[in-house]
């Protein structure tokens, strides 16, 4: 088997049919594929399921309960059989050409163990957020002092090397993953793909970025609110420098992150 395409299902089932129907789409003539959704929603994915019988190589891995984002691609990781593995979120559309793309970036390049496609969003512009320079304490305080937002650098033309790529669309070798030791699941939400892109990049492998491949992404739609968004995101965040800064780099961050948490978590509705 060539490609998994893996795909966890939270709240997002209203987004899974356009999904699978871009996948069926732009899935490269004569690449041997599977599509593997794991659902971490207690209703299981019956109506998928049923509606989705012409494809034959599209199956489904109940969980039944929230487990988290890295811990289930972990579970279906363990159940699927492909080279490649691309992780994506349920909110996204593969754009023509995107997935032949990505594939060839690993295919001519055997050091690059993780490749990732751009992010679109509804408006056509890339996020900012799909791929991005390592993250330390230092770089994250000097975003906030001055609330850098900007359209990522280097976001047209060849393939270029980045420190880490969004887990929303994310090409991964099926032996450098098992190597690495998969997604950390300590990481409920967030950080869990900076986290393992780091961890590949400390192994001498190289992280990706693949211009000529497009991914439309919604963008957050598992979340009942931007509160529960932002207070995932801390937590991460904490592990994240806490496990590779050590504790003291991690509470510096969180003491001058304070102000942030006040006011996108304990007074946020």
């Amino acid at each position: 088997m060539k490609l998994t395409i893996q795909i966890v299902n939270f709240k997002s089932r209203r987004y899974l049919e356009k999904c699978l129907f871009s996948i069926r789409e732009n899935l490269p003539a004569g690449i041997e594929a599977e599509i593997l959704l794991v659902n971490n929603d207690e209703a299981p994915l019956d109506e998928i399921a049923a509606g989705w019988k012409d494809i034959s190589n599209l199956r489904i891995h109940e969980i039944g309960e929230n487990i988290g984002f890295g811990r289930a691609h972990n579970a279906g990781f363990r159940n699927s059989r492909g080279e490649y593995v691309l992780f994506l979120n349920p909110d996204t559309k593969i754009l023509p050409g995107a997935l032949q793309a990505l594939l060839e970036t690993l295919e001519r390049d055997q050091m690059i163990s993780i490749v990732g496609p751009l992010l679109i969003d509804a408006g056509g512009k890339i996020q900012a957020d799909c791929f991005g320079d390592r993250r330390t304490p230092l770089s994250t305080i000097r975003k906030k002092i001055y609330e850098q937002n900007e359209q990522p650098a280097g976001a047209d033309g060849e393939i270029f090397a980045t420190d880490w790529i969004s887990g929303g669309a994310m090409l991964v070798r099926r032996d450098v993953f098992e190597k690495i030791g998969g997604f950390d699941e300590k990481f409920f939400m967030y950080f869990e793909d900076v986290d393992l892109c780091l961890r590949a990049k400390k192994q001498d492998y190289k992280v990706a970025v693949c211009p000529a491949a497009r991914v439309f992404h919604e963008s957050g739609k598992s979340f009942g609110s931007e509160r529960e968004k932002k207070s995932l995101y801390y937590t991460s965040q904490n592990y994240f420098f806490r496990k590779h800064f050590g504790p003291v780099s991690a509470g510096l961050v969180k003491l001058l992150r304070l102000p942030y948490y006040v006011k996108n978590v304990l007074l946020s509705r």
